[in-house]
């Protein structure tokens, strides 16, 4: 028997890649100004490997991978999958977020927002603001109606979960702009109130196409605002969103810090609280353990989702705030968990005995096609390549613009392809097309 990697404390650890002369970089930071970002991850494998006084072959046979993956991602050419990174990390007894920081590669989508759209939308999100420090907006005019404003924000919302995102880049800006003269001719808790949800949606949105730092500026915005109103599940709701922004950075350790001390604060009694504080609580906790299951702490993520579940059974059906919340969503967060630690069997057994939508509601479109996505993965990790293929064929089918935007299908279908390098099917060739892979 192999004896089992031992915890290997990053700081303890000088990586062998070099800043400048006379000057080491700690594997727990980076210090080295400047350098390539895979530059430093692949020293702080390589350190770590040789800390373990491991040989590349025994790394690529505690992390079931290749030799030549180990190879690559020592180099630092090249792209690694966020998969192969968790499984480096298992492996090395380390967190994935000791390994990188935010990577590189975003997948090239055909149908992302143009610059003039995005200029609308950035100008809405952050504008000039005077000596006063109130925000100078243009281009509305006419009687404040904060009921008007909150139902153009549904809208909104709405073309957002169908994937109309031209028409999200068509509407918001007018709606974020209503809602600063809102707040500066009003003042009230109200009218704050309906601005923390439309900069709550920019921040949803921009989140999606990866524009995360103008997402943060958007949610820390929506956060003040819910607070000057005394809504604090409204700000905790935002909160949750700016986990989902910090995740998407690769900042796992921050999201999980940031949300678990949030759901602290706002943990309500379950024998008397509201559907709202419910969920709001629940999703945080949800956001907490999605990064610390990524950043390979699953004993914590499994303690996470456990008290989560307590949310959810209290609710009794799924409950909409900002993302549903309920207990199909603790069965499809399980069968991502089980994904992500290693276990792709125990995700497709999950994902047979899910709660029946008839009793406990349903999921979002998009919470949806991300369990299929982990099927479809899953199943590929178990060697059925050719119903991975119909999973994520009939995601496409419902949901083509949304797939192009998760880099785990660019991923999948990458790998898909690997099993028919000669002659992939018709129906790998369409997905390859559809994502811009090359077939």
């Amino acid at each position: 028997m192999r004896e089992p990697p031992r915890r290997v404390e990053p700081q303890s650890l000088v990586a062998v890649a070099q800043g400048s002369p006379g000057t080491t970089l700690a594997l727990g930071s980076i210090e080295a100004v400047g350098m390539d970002e895979a530059a430093v991850r692949a020293g702080r494998i390589r350190g770590l490997r040789r800390q373990l006084r491991w040989s590349q072959e025994r790394l690529a046979e505690e992390a079931g991978v290749s030799v030549t993956t180990i190879k690559k991602a020592e180099s630092g050419r090249g792209e690694v999958t966020t998969a192969t990174l968790h499984a480096i990390a298992r492996a090395l007894g380390t967190t994935t977020n000791d390994l990188y920081t935010e990577r590189a590669h975003v997948p090239v989508l055909a149908a992302e927002p143009s610059q003039h759209s995005m200029a609308r939308v950035r100008a809405a999100v952050a504008p000039p603001v005077g000596i006063s420090g109130v925000p100078i907006t243009t281009g509305t005019s006419g009687p404040v109606d904060l009921v008007a404003i909150d139902a153009a924000t549904t809208r909104v919302e709405v073309a957002y979960r169908n994937d109309r995102y031209d028409d999200v880049v068509e509407a918001l800006p007018g709606v974020i702009a209503l809602a600063h003269r809102a707040v500066a001719e009003l003042g009230t808790a109200d009218a704050y109130r309906t601005r923390s949800r439309a900069l709550q949606m920019a921040g949803r949105f921009l989140t999606q196409v990866r524009q995360l730092d103008l997402a943060l500026t958007a949610l820390h915005a929506a956060i003040r605002d819910a607070s000057q109103a005394g809504d604090l599940t409204l700000a905790a709701v935002a909160v949750n969103g700016q986990g989902w922004a910090l995740t998407r950075q690769g900042r796992l350790n921050e999201c999980e810090k940031l949300c678990t001390a949030t759901a602290d604060e706002v943990e309500p009694r379950l024998s008397t609280a509201t559907a709202d504080q419910l969920a709001a609580w629940g999703n945080l906790l949800f956001r907490a353990s999605a990064a610390a299951v990524r950043n390979n702490r699953h004993d914590r993520a499994g303690e996470l989702l456990r008290v989560a579940s307590a949310a959810a059974s209290a609710l009794g059906r799924e409950h909409d705030s900002w993302a549903t919340f309920g207990p199909l969503t603790v069965a499809l967060k399980s069968a991502e968990y089980q994904l992500i630690g290693g276990k792709p069997d125990l995700t497709l057994r999950t994902a047979e005995r899910l709660p029946d939508t008839r009793e406990v509601g349903d999921v979002t479109p998009a919470n949806r096609h991300r369990h299929h996505l982990d099927v479809a993965h899953a199943l590929l990790l178990t060697g059925d390549a050719d119903r991975a293929t119909a999973v994520l064929s009939e995601v496409r089918q419902q949901a083509p613009e949304w797939l192009r935007r998760q880099r785990s299908a660019y991923e999948i279908v990458q790998d898909i392809l690997k099993t028919r390098p000669k002659k992939p099917t018709e129906e790998m060739a369409a997905l390859a097309t559809h994502l811009g892979v090359a077939a």
